[in-house]
């Protein structure tokens, strides 16, 4: 179960709701506490409460209680991989863009592996910047394939946020559901690392997925293209 925030007769309260959002109705009625932390409850009619607009955060029984809850394990934002890449490595850059925050949004994906390069320019809609550079990144895992699930993929993205609530323990306050989406997919794979590279340094990967992704935006269309790769070093730290 979990507990969110709605307004009643002019007053924030917490309302229990299931894990989409929706409040639990038992019996005609709707269970609430008038603050955080509080152990008694009161019940209403579904109709006397009200969405607050923009705010989606949902709390689980212990967050709204005060008690920890387990965590996964944090990890250094770091520039360098666990070991050096091979022949058989795959290595992602991913970046977005976006014409104003929010506005226009594009991502861009090079993922090599082997002798072949996958380009991949994406026109997302309107979005921030945040959702571009998460939604590449989600992109780029959605392009491995299930007999990579033990391949050892490293994955490159200027956006420090998005490492930041993906594996560095920040706490996120939006996009939460899109943030899921991507540690789901991490879940499927055994040995992804995902690394900070320095934007607009002039490291070819790195440069090439910030021009899909403006590509995306400037063009308003999406592209996916296979070409022979063209063997660069992987990103200086």
């Amino acid at each position: 179960m979990a507990w969110k925030r709605f307004q009643f007769k002019d007053q924030t309260v917490f309302v229990r709701v299931l894990s989409s959002g929706k409040p639990i109705v038992h019996r005609g009625r709707i269970e609430m506490r008038y603050r955080q932390g509080a152990s008694k409850s009161y019940r209403a009619t579904p109709d006397g409460i009200l969405e607050i607009p923009g705010d989606t955060e949902i709390l689980s029984d212990d967050a709204f209680s005060g008690t920890p809850a387990p965590t996964a394990p944090v990890q250094a934002v770091r520039e360098e991989p666990s070991r050096a890449a091979t022949d058989a490595t795959i290595i992602i850059h991913t970046d977005g863009a976006c014409s104003g925050n929010p506005g226009p949004a594009g991502i861009g994906v090079l993922l090599e592996r082997g002798d072949e390069a996958i380009e991949h320019s994406e026109f997302i809609g309107e979005a921030t910047n945040n959702v571009a550079e998460l939604t590449a990144i989600l992109r780029a895992l959605e392009m491995l394939r299930p007999e990579d699930k033990d391949a050892h993929v490293l994955l490159y993205t200027d956006s420090g946020w998005s490492l930041g609530v993906l594996i560095g323990g920040w706490k996120a306050k939006a996009n939460l559901e899109l943030i899921q989406q991507i540690k789901d997919r991490l879940a499927n794979f055994s040995d992804v690392e995902l690394l900070k590279v320095r934007g607009h340094a002039g490291q070819p990967g790195n440069e090439e997925a910030d021009e899909l992704a403006t590509m995306a935006v400037r063009r308003e269309a999406s592209r996916t293209r296979t070409r022979k790769r063209s063997k660069s070093p992987p990103p200086a730290p």
